[in-house]
């Protein structure tokens, strides 16, 4: 059983209802703590309209108030001790939000082929609230796959670990190497174990091809970043180690296609737009900081710092550097 209810309102399946409220106790654990901007996802994972939906049907099936005002509406939802969302092993419950999540998107499916029936059927002074309900719930269904499947995404891969060991790559080298970094094979690894989880969790219950694409996006997604703030971690880089940086990163893509076929691969330009900036002149990396919102203070000031080094005045580093505390960044 994925959620228990406060009450018996469970069918003989042993499956509570699955409404939006119901998913609140999976959305909410994807909010774990992030170090730095490594595992930052482009755009908010879930749209205000659908945070806003989420609310609604919370206050309207009674999960906020108190236990005698919703005895006539829907018993608020909590995870049964039987799902377990914190094993490595089932892909931190994969298997149960894909139920729970995908049951949802099926019943926003029914009521989507159901709109037109149910508008003739309403009277004229419900049908605003029908409308609002297709627009505020139905339509934002599919839409919390990214939150839910998010978690998974950043616990299944140890970013952590390839950021430590990039840490470690001497990247001021003075000859072009023909061999990649170790970090690379150990991401790979990482991203090999990931895929045989994920065959393991299939046989158990199916994953839909747009789960399966979450999946992998997150993950790659997260990847990347990771990869251009290990760069922007880097102090001191030759054009040979820069150089270097590509490799590494044409080695993973390499790798890396022959284990998925979502394309484009996701992110791919915001590490190589960012390891090319390192052979920006000064007068190209203003307009590149004015140009880029998308990377982080920290990554444009690395550029900088590391990239134009002593081929710039301290005046002119100043005035790049304050360029970009100067950008109002939307939040990411």
């Amino acid at each position: 059983m994925l959620l228990s209810c406060e009450e018996e309102t469970v069918d003989p399946t042993g499956y509570c209802f699955l409404s939006t409220a119901s998913l609140k106790p999976l959305l909410m654990t994807h909010q774990i703590s992030q170090t730095g901007d490594q595992t930052s996802s482009s755009g908010k994972l879930l749209p205000e309209k659908g945070l806003e939906g989420l609310e609604a049907v919370g206050e309207n099936a009674g999960v906020h108030s108190t236990t005698e005002d919703r005895k006539e509406k829907v018993p608020s939802p909590h995870l049964s001790q039987l799902v377990v969302l914190t094993n490595s092993g089932t892909l931190y419950g994969l298997a149960q939000r894909v139920v729970a999540t995908e049951s949802l998107v099926f019943l926003a499916e029914q009521f989507e082929s159901l709109q037109s029936h149910l508008d003739t059927m309403m009277p004229a002074a419900k049908k605003p609230f029908l409308q609002q309900f297709y627009s505020q719930t139905v339509s934002t269904a599919s839409e919390l796959r990214k939150p839910i499947y998010w978690i998974v995404a950043a616990k299944a891969i140890d970013y952590e670990q390839m950021l430590l060991m990039m840490v470690g790559v001497k990247w001021d080298i003075r000859e072009i190497m023909s061999q990649h970094n170790v970090y690379v094979d150990v991401l790979l690894k990482e991203f090999e174990q990931f895929n045989k989880r994920l065959g393991e969790v299939s046989r158990h219950v199916r994953i839909p091809l747009p789960v399966s694409n979450v999946l992998w996006e997150h993950c790659i997604r997260l990847a990347n970043r990771t990869l251009v703030e290990g760069y922007a971690n880097v102090k001191k880089c030759s054009n040979e180690g820069r150089a270097l940086m590509q490799l590494d990163f044409q080695q993973f893509l390499m790798k890396l296609e022959k284990l998925t076929d979502l394309r484009p691969i996701p992110d791919k330009e915001f590490v190589e737009t960012y390891i090319k900036a390192y052979y920006l002149t000064e007068n190209d990396m203003e307009q590149f900081i004015k140009n880029h919102r998308e990377y982080s203070m920290k990554q444009l000031a690395n550029l900088v710092n590391v990239c134009l080094g002593s081929h710039i005045n301290k005046k002119a580093r100043q005035k790049l550097l304050a360029a970009i505390d100067d950008i109002d960044r939307p939040k990411r």
